[in-house]
């Protein structure tokens, strides 16, 4: 049972500050942003990405709102976009308060306007390969067997060296006093295994180093979570989650089955439905774990004081996955819609 803990102003505070930066990790593009009809930015300024066709659109409503070193029509963080299609995406930047932040993109949302469909359906193929690869939480020879989901596993490592450098250039520049680390949906779940790396190579930030993640998938099995928790990682990590919002219990949450919680109408329905639990099961060889605190949010973006997720998160969005299947479609749309940060998790910061 995920632990749940008192939210304190400070930590809400900088969950404000991070869910805006996870949203300029989505501004990083191939093509540049396109928007949708009605979405005027304040400022909006195309950076082009360093050595290679990509680029991060500034808008100085989110970015702002994170606290950086300098104003939006000034100020421009460290980004890279990389692997396939550019399908990885990260920013780095010095805050006003002397933190780092490093923010993660989530899944790429398709976008015909930009033509960048395949991006978008490459992304979800990474994030489907849900077989544990080995992790290393020490230095050779005192590694630790540690397993974490491949499909987070590949563009955490394909990113790093390009934040590592990002890092050095923010200390040499600004110095840092510590390191914040944020993503939403497939960025929260990069920003764990993101943490350990920085806590492994920059010792400096020991005890210095906060993770905000929102609508985190479980990435790492229970050796995963121990050699994290005894990082000192586990203390000042914070998981957010909204009603409704099934994206934190993918590919499999051992402790926290949703599997387990749904049940389908009629025979054939219910095989199918135990076949493709026991299917997950066997491909993430018993399934992940979660590290860090619990923070939960109504439907209605309403902080709910001392939540615990297998009486809050997992029977609330289990009843509106059950009537989805079960032929109410409508309930779908809700699921999808309560995984925006957008729409769904900027609002609980509002």
């Amino acid at each position: 049972m995920s632990p749940s803990v008192p939210t304190v102003p400070a930590q809400l505070a900088m969950a404000k500050r991070m869910i805006n930066a996870s949203i300029c990790a989505y501004q990083i593009q191939e093509k540049g942003w396109t928007y949708g009809p009605g979405f005027q930015p304040l400022i909006e300024r195309k950076v082009q990405g360093p050595g290679d066709e990509y680029y991060y659109d500034v808008i100085a409503e989110y970015q702002d709102a994170v606290g950086f070193v300098g104003h939006s029509s000034t100020y421009t963080p460290h980004f890279v976009a990389s692997g396939d299609d550019k399908i990885n995406a990260a920013l780095v930047g010095a805050m006003s308060d002397g933190n780092m932040v490093i923010s993660l993109r989530g899944t790429l949302p398709p976008n015909i306007v930009n033509n960048d469909l395949l991006e978008w359906i490459k992304d979800w193929i990474q994030d489907a390969k849900i077989k544990p690869t080995p992790w290393q939480m020490a230095k050779a020879p005192y590694t630790n067997v540690c397993n974490v989901a491949t499909g987070f596993a590949e563009p955490a490592m394909n990113l790093w060296p390009h934040i590592a450098g990002f890092m050095d250039t923010v200390i040499a520049d600004h110095g840092s006093t510590g390191v914040v680390i944020t993503g939403h949906s497939k960025g929260a779940a990069m920003t764990f295994l993101i943490a350990s790396l920085v806590a492994l190579h920059y010792p400096q930030f020991k005890g210095k180093i906060q993770v905000h993640a929102f609508a985190a998938p479980v990435t790492g099995d229970t050796n995963f979570c121990n050699a994290y928790n005894g990082m000192g990682l586990g203390e000042t990590t914070h998981r957010y989650q909204v009603q409704n919002d099934m994206v934190p219990f993918v590919p499999l949450w051992t402790s926290e089955d949703l599997f387990a919680a749904v049940s389908m109408k009629g025979i054939a329905d219910e095989i199918a439905w135990v076949l493709a639990a026991l299917g997950v099961a066997y491909y993430t060889k018993g399934g992940y774990s979660a590290v860090g605190d619990f923070t939960y949010f109504n439907s209605s973006h309403q902080l709910v004081p001392g939540a615990v997720v297998g009486t809050s998160a997992l029977p609330a969005v289990a009843a509106t996955l059950q009537a989805g299947l079960n032929g109410n479609l409508a309930d779908f749309g809700v699921i999808a819609a309560a995984h925006s940060a957008v729409d769904s998790y900027r609002p609980c910061f509002t």
